[in-house]
């Protein structure tokens, strides 16, 4: 009996969730079209994609005060033309020139489109004010509903988010507490992960049995590793998609053995929305090309090949409120050939934030995955944060799992130097700190790696 009243509480519960998105204006009709466009061949994707960039293109040419000169000086667009092939001619668009240009990057006819003012999440301390508008939105709702459908989720099911965004835990308006019965949510906060609250977390998420857990990438590993370490037993949940931080293999690898379900990874943004994500072919993060333009470009501004890493650039094709073109996220990756039965580009990896490669003097660059990588299989070590603080400086902070006996410190420090060395030169200097906690950044997220120094002109 109980079993029945629960299938039917996820099924009203699905229904109403279906009545909600048919009731917000176009989600249903865009999430139809992104999943026949999933099975559609790359010709009929490519030439989708173009169209929208060049009505996206137009539309800021005649509407858009900062595109007006940008497009025509580069040749883009003039008299109506859009010449694509002259895009990559555009100059890149960065959070500082939002800041100081809004109202010139801001629509004429926004106030139409039912435009709204947002913020980025403000991980690395400089959050950016930028426009969107309802159609922004409806875009936005749909690409979420086909990345979760990737998974195996179904609305009705149980959907828990381990999460550290203040704005989207907050339970506090009816609003918010009726969104939440409709997607039967569950929300834990990524910010309070002490050894008594993750055992809390634990237990109330094998009694939730979500569909989904949506997870920071290193709440969910450091949820695993709790759970490993205390001989917790943990309840699968249908899968588990992580996000927000970069997810290193050995996290995937630890995240799935602890929680026995598959992990999906997705990638997006507060600026531009959920850009890519995995749909369980193994073939890299699937990027969303009716709605996201996605270049990785090399240090000199051009296309970096297949396989090389590059900085992430980002064209929303969503947004005509505020068009957001080759706009620089902040982060770096590498870009695949497409494969697989869906031919969308793809992203092979997300590495981390650009902030989070190191440099040499003489130019080297080192992709912060190098240095989480000498941690792992480190289980003395429970948290851990390597700095660079000058060129040949390094400082690496880390919270031990119990005792380290001095003999074993002074190995562990040895290996370590080594290892970095290895990556930025033998006059490298690497001071080590074991310290009782690392705070996590504004929005909950906390950084293995972190430069602060800028690549050598």
């Amino acid at each position: 009996m109980r079993q029945a009243f629960s299938g039917l509480t996820r099924r009203l519960r699905a229904e109403a969730w279906r009545l909600r998105l048919a009731a917000t204006g176009d989600v249903l009709q865009h999430y139809r079209y992104l999943r026949r466009m999933t099975e559609a061949p790359k010709e009929a994707v490519a030439a989708a994609q173009a169209e929208r960039l060049s009505a996206l293109l137009r539309h800021a040419s005649e509407k858009v005060p900062f595109y007006r000169e940008t497009l025509r000086e580069a040749g883009v667009v003039d008299g109506g033309r859009v010449r694509l092939d002259r895009f990559q001619d555009l100059p890149l668009l960065d959070k500082g020139t939002i800041r100081s240009h809004l109202a010139d990057l801001t629509s004429s006819d926004s106030a139409e489109r039912g435009s709204y003012k947002n913020t980025s999440g403000g991980s690395t301390g400089e959050p950016v004010t930028f426009v969107q508008d309802r159609g922004t939105h409806e875009w936005k709702v749909a690409v979420k509903q086909l990345f979760d459908s990737w998974t195996g989720y179904r609305p009705g099911q149980g959907y828990a988010l381990l999460w550290g965004a203040g704005r989207d835990l907050d339970d506090t308006s009816l609003k918010a507490r009726v969104g939440m019965w409709l997607r039967n949510e569950l929300r834990f906060d990524s910010y309070l992960m002490e050894p008594a609250t993750m055992d809390e977390y634990i237990a109330e998420l094998n009694s939730f049995s979500p569909g989904l857990l949506l997870a920071y990438a290193q709440s969910a590993y450091q949820l695993a590793l709790h759970a490993e370490r205390s001989g917790a037993r943990v309840r699968p949940p249908g899968a588990i998609m992580t996000s927000a931080t970069t997810l290193e293999p050995k996290m995937r690898a630890k995240i799935e053995e602890v929680f026995g379900a598959k992990v999906f990874d997705r990638y997006g943004s507060r600026e531009v929305g959920d850009i890519a994500c995995e749909n369980g072919d193994g073939h890299g993060l699937l990027i969303s090309p009716l709605t996201h333009l996605v270049e990785v470009l090399d240090e000199a501004g051009r296309p970096a090949p297949h396989g090389v890493a590059g900085e992430i650039v980002v064209t929303l094709l969503t947004n005509y409120s505020m068009p957001l073109v080759r706009f620089r996220i902040g982060d770096a990756g590498i870009l695949a050939a497409a494969t697989g039965d869906v031919a969308w580009p793809r992203l092979e990896q997300v590495i981390g934030r650009v902030t989070d490669i190191f440099y040499t003097r003489a130019g080297k660059q080192v992709y912060g995955g190098y240095f989480t990588r000498q941690f792992y299989d480190r289980d003395w070590v429970n948290q851990f944060q390597i700095v660079q603080e000058d060129y040949e400086k390094i400082r690496v902070r880390i919270v031990p799992n119990g005792v380290v006996s001095p003999a074993s410190w002074d190995a562990q420090q040895r290996e370590l130097t080594a290892a970095f060395r290895e990556a930025l030169g033998d006059a490298c200097q690497v001071e080590f700190e074991l310290v009782e906690s690392i705070e996590p950044g504004p929005t909950g997220k906390r950084r293995y790696t972190i430069s602060n120094v800028e690549r050598p002109t």
